[in-house]
């Protein structure tokens, strides 16, 4: 990866994230519906490959898909720690 890239790169994985989550959110509920067990992992895998999706659509190079993966997985991990700060707080 070239330095002069990164900037196309860095895009590409806030793009991915965010598109991913849109995504998601409303693919879920039909991830869930048609898989019994192993829902989370389900859920993760597909957000995974969406996000790969979207980055090889955005840049159609290795770079970007990888990209796209890690900004699927970067949303992921953020849904996961807003959900479980928001399960955790005390109810007024």
């Amino acid at each position: 990866m070239n330095i002069e890239n990164l900037p196309e790169i860095l895009k590409v994985c806030g793009l991915s994230s965010v598109a991913t989550y849109g995504v998601m959110e409303a693919l879920k509920p039909l991830i869930k519906m048609v898989t019994t067990n192993w829902q989370k992992a389900a859920i993760r895998l597909a957000a995974l490959a969406c996000g790969g999706c979207w980055g090889f659509y955005l840049g159609a190079t290795a770079e970007s898909t990888i990209a796209g993966v890690c900004g699927a997985a970067l949303s992921s991990v953020i849904v996961a720690k807003v959900k479980s700060s928001l399960k955790d707080r005390p109810s007024d």
